[in-house]
């Protein structure tokens, strides 16, 4: 089965306030993971997949980003990153949301097979879970049979049945629905996870599909215990 998806938005505009004993004055994807940043290992794990049309949405110290990167990705620069969550950067990205893509959290340490299983998706939306992981201060799902009804950090963790990784797969149409939502989010909710308008996108009827990855390692770094343990794991 080839992968139809050649396109990838990465989201890097955060300050990763959690970590900023390890990182100081850098973007957290710049972290050095064996020999490599963070950013660099997920952009070959997406090009060994044939996505070579990457976008990286930067902010926080995005000059650092670019020095590390160069012209090997297309950037775009998020100036209110400070001021809100990654619904706006999404939103402010929204011209990208115009074919089939991978969304990727810069923070995120993940095997190979979970890029491929999300790249051969068929569905309009479809996110990566890890049904076997209900871990506090994520974005915890709720699910009937194959399909997501809720997603949120409000969620339980004892009421949940898994965790967004992080990683998300729209089709064209997804891609036109997803940006259609956004729009409506445009002058307010600047706190909210773009999660918020998959919860909208739910409520509207819309399915939203998942493909559980438990089997396989993922690590999103947000505090240094995470990337200690992240230390620990061989990701294929």
């Amino acid at each position: 089965m080839t992968n139809k998806i050649k396109k990838a938005l990465i989201l890097a505009a955060g300050k990763g306030t959690r970590i900023r004993s390890l990182t100081k004055n850098k973007p957290k994807c710049l972290l050095r993971f064996k020999g490599k940043t963070i950013i660099e290992i997920l952009i070959e794990k997406l090009r060994f997949e044939g996505i070579n049309r990457i976008t990286v949405v930067t902010g926080y110290q995005s000059k650092k980003i670019k020095r590390k990167l160069r012209n090997s990705v297309k950037y775009i620069n998020y100036p209110n990153y400070n001021q809100t969550n990654n619904l706006h950067t999404l939103l402010y990205a929204k011209k990208e949301l115009n074919e089939p893509l991978l969304c990727i959290f810069s923070d995120l340490l993940l095997s190979q097979k979970i890029i491929k299983k999300m790249a051969l998706s068929k569905k309009d939306i479809c996110l990566a879970i890890d049904t076997k992981s209900k871990l506090k201060g994520t974005m915890r799902i709720k699910k009937i049979k194959n399909n997501i009804v809720d997603i949120g950090g409000h969620i339980k963790t004892n009421f949940s049945d898994g965790n967004f990784i992080g990683l998300s797969k729209f089709s064209k149409f997804g891609c036109k629905l997803l940006k259609e939502s956004l729009i409506r989010f445009k002058d307010s909710h600047y706190e909210f996870y773009y999660t918020e308008v998959l919860n909208s996108l739910i409520k509207d009827n819309l399915k939203i599909n998942f493909i559980d990855i438990s089997k396989y390692p993922w690590k999103e770094i947000d505090t240094k215990k995470d990337y200690d343990t992240a230390k620990k794991k061989f990701f294929d």
